[in-house]
């Protein structure tokens, strides 16, 4: 979330693509590092984290697309 608001806040708009893809981007390396270090996809947990990382800046860059914010 933090590199999102970083993102937006250089953009300067909730709705610009790039921060999320940053984010999204970030959020894969961080999970590739989970991998190295634990030595096995742990797929529950995986697919957890990504969830949980990058839910609210999805939904408010779908907020700000759609007008609402």
């Amino acid at each position: 979330m933090l590199i999102w608001v970083v993102g937006v806040a250089i953009a300067g708009d909730v709705g610009a693509v790039w921060p999320l893809v940053v984010t999204v981007a970030a959020e894969l390396v961080n999970e590739v590092f989970d991998r190295v270090r634990t030595g096995s996809w742990r797929l529950p947990d995986t697919v957890q984290d990504i969830v949980n990382s990058i839910l609210w800046p999805v939904v408010l860059f779908l907020l700000a697309r759609g007008g609402v914010i």
